[in-house]
C-alpha cells in the first residue's frame, strides 16, 4: 500500500513538486553555487524540507493508503480521540478525504460559523467542510482535482473562507507537505516502471530458457545407435516420434501465452475493467446489460436536498412512534388462534412465525441478485441518511446484500427469538422486534444526520435481532445458560448481557463514525429499546410472568439447572 492517489495524472505530482521546490528555494540560503552537482529529487525535497529536522524515515504512514467512501469525524478532545495533525509525516493510517481530520478540540457553534462563513450554512455543515480541508492542507492534497468531488456541493466563496480561516488559526506548512507527498507519487511511479521492467526481463529470461531446453531436448531426442547392438530401426522411429511430440507441446505452450499476452484469455494481466464506478473491494461490473441497470438504480441527485435536522427527521419520528403504537395498542386485544383456524397445524406457532420472518430475509437477499429488482430495492429498502422515507426504517431491517450479513442476524433471531415468542406470544414478540428494529434505525438517521453524514445508507436487522438478545438475557438475568453444553453449570443471563453491551462500548470513538462500516448506532438504539420495552411488557401485564411456561421457569431457575441455547431450543405451540 502506499500513500497517493491512484487517480492523480503525473503531471498533477510533478506540478505540485515543482512548485514546492520553487517556493523553498529561499530557504536553502545564499550558500547554494551553480556549480553543485543535480541531486535526485528525493535528495533535494529532504534537503530543502528536513536541513536541521529529524529524518522522515522513521516518521512517513507508508502503510497509509487514501482511500474514498469511508467517513470518520474528529470531535471534542477525549481520552479516545486522536492530537490535531499538522505535519504530512503524522498523517493517520485510517485517513479519508472525505472525513478530513479534526482541526480544533471541538466544532465550530452557529455563531463562529456565521461570522466566518455568513448564515447561508449550517454548523454541521461547515465544520464538515473545515475538516475536509484542514485534512487535504495536511496530506498536501489541496490542488489534486481527484477529490474536488467530496467539497462539490461548497461554493467557492465558502471554501476560500474555510482556508482562510483555517491557515490563520491552524497553522500548516502546506508547501512542504505537498512536496512530500509529490515525492511519494515519484516514487511509486519509478517504483511501478522498476518492476515493470524487472518482469519484462523475467519473461525474457524464461523464454530464453524454454528455448535452450528445447535445443537440449531435440539433441536429446536423436537417435543414437548402440555401441554394442548396432543400429535398430525401432529404436530410431521412436526417437523420432518423441521428438515430434515435443516439438507439438512446445508450440501449443508458446501459443497459449501468446494467447495470454493478448487478453484473448483469462491470463494474469491485463485486468478488467468495471464499465460502472463501484464501491472499492467490490467486483467490477463488466456486463453491458447489467452496467445499465446499475447506472438506473443510482439517484439522479448530485447532493442531497438542504434542510434542517429536525425537517429531515420529523417525518421519520412521526411515523414510527404511530405504527408501534398502534401495534403496542393492538397488542391487548389480540389472541392466539385456535388450532382449527391455523393453515398448518402441524407447525408450533413460534416456529411458523419466525420462518417468515427468515423467509422474507432471504427472499430479499435473493432479489438482490436480480438486477432489475436493484432499482426498487434502492428506493424502499435501504434507509439514507440524506433523503429518508418513513417506510424504510421497518423495511431495512430485512434486507441483507451479503451472506455472512443475514446469517449473523437471522441465526440469533431464530436461537433467541424461538423462547421469547414462547414467553410472549405472536402479538407482543412482533411489536417488540418492530420497534427495535424502527426505533434503532431512527437514532441513527439523528446521529448521522446530526453529524452532516448525509451519503450515509444503512441496512440489516442486526438493530431489532440485538434488540430482542438484549431483552431476552435483561428478562432472564438471573437465570443459568449453556451454548453446547457448555460451560457445565451454566453462566447468568446477566453476564451475557453485559458481555453483548461491552463489546459495542470497547471503542467509543468509532461509536457515531461509521468507519468500520458497522452501524453501532442502530445496535445501541435497538438494544435501548429492548431493554424498556420488555420492562414495558412485564409491567402492563403482558410478559412471561402470565404466560403458560412461566411457573415452569421459575422452579427450574430455583433448582439451580440450567438451559442450553442450541440444545434445549424446541419451540411452543399446539400441534
Amino acid at each position: 500500500m502506499n500513500l497517493l492517489c491512484p487517480h492523480a495524472p503525473r503531471s498533477v505530482a510533478r506540478s505540485v513538486l515543482r512548485g514546492s521546490l520553487r517556493c523553498s528555494a529561499s530557504r536553502i540560503g545564499s550558500s547554494a553555487t551553480v556549480s553543485q552537482r543535480p541531486q535526485c529529487v528525493a535528495a533535494q525535497v529532504r534537503s530543502i524540507f528536513f536541513v536541521d529536522g529529524p529524518g522522515r524515515g522513521q516518521l512517513r504512514p507508508r502503510g497509509s493508503h487514501l482511500v474514498l467512501g469511508q467517513v470518520s469525524y474528529g470531535g471534542r478532545r477525549t481520552f479516545f480521540t486522536e492530537k490535531i495533525v499538522r505535519r504530512y509525516e503524522e498523517l493517520p493510517r485510517d485517513y479519508r478525504d472525505k472525513s478530513g481530520l479534526p482541526f480544533r478540540g471541538h466544532d465550530l457553534t452557529e455563531a463562529e460559523v456565521e461570522k466566518i462563513f455568513g448564515p447561508d450554512i449550517g454548523a454541521s455543515t461547515a465544520n464538515h467542510l473545515l475538516r475536509i480541508l484542514h485534512g487535504r492542507r495536511v496530506a498536501g492534497t489541496l490542488d489534486d482535482p481527484a477529490f474536488s468531488i467530496h467539497t462539490a456541493q461548497f461554493s467557492g466563496a465558502d471554501i476560500e473562507n474555510g482556508l482562510a480561516y483555517l491557515r490563520k488559526s491552524v497553522p500548516v506548512d502546506e508547501v512542504v507537505n505537498a512536496g512530500l507527498r509529490a515525492e511519494d507519487e515519484l516514487n511509486e511511479l519509478a517504483l511501478e516502471e522498476e518492476q515493470k521492467e524487472k518482469k519484462e526481463k523475467k519473461k525474457a529470461g524464461k523464454a530464453a530458457e524454454t528455448t535452450d531446453e528445447g535445443k537440449t531436448e531435440e539433441e536429446e531426442a536423436v537417435y543414437k545407435p548402440d555401441p554394442l547392438y548396432g543400429r535398430s530401426v525401432l529404436e530410431e522411429i521412436r526417437a523420432r516420434n518423441i521428438a515430434k511430440e515435443k516439438a507439438r507441446q512446445k508450440a501449443l505452450e508458446e501459443e497459449q501465452r501468446q494467447k495470454e499476452l493478448a487478453g484473448e484469455i483469462p491470463g494474469e494481466e491485463p485486468q478488467q475493467r468495471s464499465l460502472v464506478e463501484v464501491a472499492e473491494g467490490e467486483r467490477p461490473i463488466t456486463n453491458p446489460g447489467i452496467a445499465e441497470y446499475y447506472k438506473n438504480a443510482q439517484s439522479e441527485m448530485k447532493e442531497p436536498p438542504k434542510m434542517s435536522l429536525w425537517e429531515r427527521v420529523a417525518p421519520s419520528l412521526v411515523t414510527v412512534t404511530l405504527v408501534v403504537g398502534f401495534c403496542a395498542s393492538l397488542c391487548m386485544v389480540y389472541e392466539e388462534p385456535e388450532d382449527r383456524y391455523r393453515l398448518i397445524r402441524e407447525i408450533p406457532i413460534a416456529s411458523a412465525t419466525l420462518g417468515t420472518m427468515v423467509g422474507l430475509n432471504l427472499l430479499v437477499y435473493l432479489a438482490w441478485r436480480v438486477p432489475p429488482a436493484w432499482k426498487f430495492l434502492n428506493k424502499y429498502m435501504v434507509l439514507v441518511i440524506g433523503l429518508p422515507k418513513p417506510i424504510t426504517l421497518f423495511t431495512a431491517s430485512y434486507s441483507h446484500q451479503r451472506i455472512s450479513h443475514l446469517l449473523m442476524n437471522i441465526v440469533p433471531l431464530w436461537l433467541v427469538g424461538t423462547y421469547m415468542h414462547e414467553e410472549l406470544g405472536r402479538a407482543t414478540f412482533l411489536t417488540l422486534y418492530l420497534a427495535c428494529g424502527s426505533f434503532g434505525f431512527l437514532g441513527s438517521l439523528i446521529a448521522y444526520g446530526a453529524r452532516g453524514m448525509l451519503g450515509t445508507t444503512t441496512l440489516g436487522a442486526s438493530g431489532a435481532t440485538f434488540g430482542l438478545i438484549v431483552a431476552w438475557f435483561w428478562e432472564h438475568r438471573m437465570e443459568r445458560f449453556k451454548i453446547l453444553g457448555m460451560p457445565e453449570s451454566g453462566v447468568h443471563g446477566i453476564v451475557y448481557w453485559a458481555l453483548i453491551v461491552a463489546l459495542h462500548l470497547t471503542r467509543p470513538s468509532r461509536i457515531f463514525s461509521g468507519r468500520d462500516g458497522i452501524d453501532l448506532v442502530s445496535h445501541l438504539v435497538g438494544m435501548a429499546v429492548g431493554m424498556i420495552g420488555i420492562e414495558l411488557i412485564n409491567r402492563a401485564g403482558m410478559g412471561r410472568d402470565n404466560a403458560v411456561s412461566g411457573g415452569q421457569e421459575e422452579e427450574q431457575a430455583k433448582d439451580g439447572e440450567s438451559r442450553d441455547l442450541v440444545k434445549d431450543i424446541v419451540p411452543v405451540g399446539t400441534a
